[in-house]
């Protein structure tokens, strides 16, 4: 991967916070309990489940700069939305989480060299992946998600 590639990857992944204010920007309780299906997650359950997916995004970034072939866990979404109850979360505090924490792991990529870019760690469903493919994966994590945010405003607004 080119210098230029990989700048762009590391820019949607640091721009990653602002998307997600914006997606939620201006939303009521209503909105952000509304349900597009039953089973589905509602906004406030995305958003809450973007914050936690950075808590392990940001720890498994670190464990690949800082280990040999770190081992990265998987995690069952749906438990963790269920048991750490996400509908009752607080928004405001897992979207500034969401934006430390970014900000925080995005300070890291400042110094970094062509070698470091190419650590790897073993994930046990991705298996070997780089550093640059993390932040290639939770960059498009948010994405998707603010797409899918977007898509329940748009069906708020036909009702």
């Amino acid at each position: 991967m080119d210098a230029t590639e990989r700048k762009e990857i590391v820019e949607r992944f640091r721009s990653a916070p602002g998307k997600l204010e914006r997606s939620i920007d201006g939303l009521g309780e209503y909105q952000l309990e509304f349900r597009p299906a039953p089973g589905k997650w509602n906004i406030r359950e995305i958003a809450i489940h973007l914050c936690d997916s950075e808590i392990v995004a940001a720890h498994r970034i670190r464990r690949v700069l800082a280990e040999n072939d770190a081992r990265l866990t998987s995690y069952d979404q749906d438990l963790w939305a269920s048991n750490l109850k996400y509908g009752k979360r607080n928004l405001n505090n897992g979207v500034e989480l969401f934006r430390l924490l970014r900000k925080s792991t995005s300070e890291l990529f400042e110094d970094l060299t062509e070698a470091d870019w190419e650590r790897t760690g073993i994930h046990d469903e991705h298996g070997k992946m780089t550093l640059l493919d993390l932040v290639r994966l939770y960059a498009e994590h948010c994405e998707n998600h603010v797409a899918q945010i977007r898509q329940i405003r748009l069906e708020l607004s036909k009702q």
